[in-house]
């Protein structure tokens, strides 16, 4: 049965990924409403709240609408970046790439990111600066979705771990020198730290990452935003050396991370129910 329900997903998700630009602006602009009216107090009142809470924060005026309609195209464009559409790895430019080159060179490293932008993509630009790159993910849906989800993301150079298998991901970054790849502003059944976003007491899952720094990685930050030419980017933007600072590692991403939210406000996960809770 689990066979069988593989192809079905398998078949309709791809199905559904070659269909036009055109059915998907359709498709928005009619069930958009109805989440709206479904969700006004839950996602939906939630994302209103946080954005005017952050109003003054922001380098752009972005309704509860634009970010629901960025998520949306964002998530077309991961998995169809997954999927290795030419349409869409013909739109990746990257930016600032001697960081993580230099990086690699010296040792193992993190390299960590949040969820905005066509953030599935991330772990995959990884793989060209490694053969070891070690991914952790978080379980969705039922086996035989998740098994379409890591078959959509493989790559040769690309090791999925859960998170109970962390020790395993940490002895298997050491031994290959290799990238742990991860994302830290959201996090299922796992402890994390307390930082302050736009004023408001919030939490950044930087544990991992802060444990493999102060065991002698180096952590390098990286984002993704689609721009007005709708190239999709992904930057490099800092390193930090081994054995950083445990608590100054701590604010200093979660500045970054205010940053770079600030900046595409309409592309971040302002949705996510672990928001501005602490």
């Amino acid at each position: 049965m689990k066979e069988i329900k593989f192809v079905l997903y398998k078949a309709t998700f791809h199905f559904l990924l070659r269909l036009p630009n055109a059915f998907y602006a359709v498709l928005f602009t009619l069930a958009f409403p109805i989440y709206k009216a479904l969700h006004t107090k839950r996602a939906y009142g939630r994302t209103v709240m946080h954005l005017e809470n952050a109003k003054a924060y922001l380098k752009t005026n972005v309704s509860a609408r634009d970010m629901f309609r960025g998520i949306f195209w964002n998530a077309l464009d991961s998995y169809r970046g997954l999927a290795r559409f030419k349409s869409v790895e013909n739109r990746i430019v990257y930016e600032n790439e001697e960081i993580i080159r230099e990086a690699v060179k010296h040792g193992p490293v993190a390299g960590i990111s949040i969820h905005q932008g066509a953030f599935e993509l991330l772990h995959r630009a990884l793989c060209r600066y490694s053969e070891h790159v070690h991914l952790i993910t978080d379980s969705v849906g039922n086996d035989a979705f998740r098994e379409v989800l890591k078959e959509l993301r493989s790559d040769p150079h690309l090791t999925e771990y859960h998170p109970e298998e962390t020790g395993k991901l940490i002895r298997d970054l050491f031994k290959t020198k290799g990238i742990l790849a991860m994302v830290f502003d959201q996090g299922k059944n796992t402890k994390g730290n307390e930082v302050q976003l736009f004023g408001k007491a919030s939490t950044l899952y930087l544990r991992l990452p802060q444990k493999v720094n102060q065991m002698g990685a180096s952590v390098v930050t990286f984002r993704t935003w689609t721009n007005t030419k709708r190239q999709i980017v992904i930057r490099f933007e800092s390193v930090y050396p081994p054995k950083y600072d445990p608590e100054k590692f701590v604010k200093d991403i979660a500045k970054e991370t205010e940053t770079w939210i600030s900046e595409h406000p309409e592309q971040w996960s302002w949705n996510y129910h672990g928001n501005f809770r602490v």
